[in-house]
């Protein structure tokens, strides 16, 4: 009968993020669907503007959906359409131009929004993290084998995936200007799975 023992180990390193990530959706109610599209439209040319007013280029801004919906008429509310659109904008970090984007929306209107860094290129950090998380595997392993007395033979299998770090950081039009917007660093983490076969 084959024994093995299974070990998880786990790499993390610190990534500086050099790109961000701003989610905005637009929404927009009206009596018809007519209305209710042609001011979302409208909503949207505003955006543009206000991207073109700091200088950020517009050709970066893309549509992830655009839905419309029908709010049934209540006894409280009249039948309303809703449409909305999801936009996403990725650029190289410039917090000087987010800054003044922000500014420039929340004088033209109430909106919901989501700012996240990232890192374009993580494979460097990711062979690190993967390095340290064999590593660690082969260590605890080493430990346990030398602590329980067996001995460990060949490799029967080895299973990884990794794990994300740095989560979106959240405003709402509402915030104070002077809300901080510098990226701290981002956790890049690798796990893996090793089993020996043992004696």
């Amino acid at each position: 009968m084959t024994r093995i023992l299974r070990i998880e180990g786990r790499g993390q390193v610190k990534a500086k993020p050099d790109m961000m990530r701003f989610h905005y959706e637009l929404v927009q109610d009206a009596p018809s669907y007519g209305e209710s599209y042609d001011n979302l439209t409208a909503q949207y040319k505003q955006i543009v503007a206000a991207f073109k007013k700091v200088e950020f280029n517009t050709v970066l801004i893309q549509t992830s959906s655009i839905d419309v919906s029908i709010m049934h008429e209540t006894k409280e509310t009249p039948k309303v359409f809703r449409s909305s659109q999801r936009l996403i904008f990725e650029d190289k970090i410039n917090f000087d131009k987010m800054s003044k984007l922000l500014d420039v929306l929340r004088s033209n209107d109430d909106f919901n929004f989501s700012l996240s860094y990232f890192v374009k290129d993580s494979s460097r950090y990711d062979n690190d993290a993967l390095i340290l998380a064999i590593n660690d595997a082969n260590d605890r392993a080493k430990l346990i084998a030398e602590t329980a007395g067996i001995k460990l033979n060949g490799i029967q299998s080895i299973e990884y995936g990794s794990m994300g770090g740095g989560g979106p950081v959240m405003y709402r039009s509402m915030a104070d200007t002077a809300v901080g917007m510098n990226a701290s660093d981002i956790i890049i983490s690798k796990d893996i799975s090793i089993t020996w076969d043992i004696k």
